[in-house]
């Protein structure tokens, strides 16, 4: 018998797969989410997945209509340009909030050298294969990103950032097929973040976080990049 800890433990990881395979596009924007193919996908039960739905229905991935059901949530320029205003004030603001809290200092810039760490290695992985590396890259990035702001004090700024990025992170993602990766560039930005962090440099820090940010702006026609994933999603059904 299934005890309500294995059950926990299932229920996450249920989330964790139907989460990637929406930011990674394998279920592609506006694609109809019907339990029994779910049921099947993920070899999970009815309930299990009811309830990691509405659980993504919270998180912004997943949309519920009543007499519908669920579907992935779809992607705009509009929602896009929303995200990265949201993401611009919360990560500024944290940035600077983290870098002005002396107590626990050392701790926060370990935790970024680790952060950074593995965001690099992931990083290089990329420029030899995006396709292999990009879940892994965008667990990498996000982290990194989050730990950024993870020294604020404030809980409340903490949560939503990390739920702002997360939905961010869905159209770098889905776009990546549709652009060059910005590789060196990405990896010398974050490098000279890292440095401007570690060494207290707030005004430097926050004028190349702005900077890398708002390049988030370049991603190509997202109508375009829904359509070829959406043809892939069909194609491999």
């Amino acid at each position: 018998m299934i005890n309500s800890d294995d059950r926990k433990l299932v229920g996450q990881s249920v989330y964790e797969q139907l989460r990637s395979d929406i930011v990674t596009g394998k279920l592609a924007p506006g694609e109809k989410l019907k339990l029994n193919a779910l049921r099947l996908r993920y070899s999970a039960s009815v309930n299990t997945l009811r309830e990691t739905l509405m659980r993504l229905v919270s998180d912004g991935f997943v949309l519920f209509v009543d007499q519908k059901g669920f579907s992935v949530k779809p992607v705009s320029t509009a929602d896009l340009c929303e995200l990265l205003e949201l993401r611009q004030m919360l990560e500024l603001s944290g940035v600077r909030k983290s870098m002005a809290n002396k107590v626990g200092h050392m701790e926060w810039k370990s935790a970024l050298i680790s952060a950074h760490f593995r965001l690099n290695c992931v990083e290089k992985q990329m420029m030899e294969d995006e396709t292999s590396h990009v879940q892994a890259w965008e667990k990498v990035d996000r982290d990194f990103h989050i730990t950024m702001v993870s020294h604020c004090g404030s809980q409340q700024l903490i949560r939503y950032h990390a739920s702002v990025i997360e939905l961010y992170m869905r159209y770098q993602v889905l776009a990546l097929h549709r652009r060059p990766f910005r590789g060196q560039a990405s990896m010398e930005e974050h490098h000279q973040l890292l440095k401007c962090l570690l060494e207290d440099d707030v005004e430097n820090a926050v004028s190349i976080l702005d900077s890398h940010i708002q390049k988030g702006l370049t991603l190509p026609d997202l109508s375009s990049a829904t359509s070829a994933t959406t043809n892939k999603s069909r194609a491999s059904a």
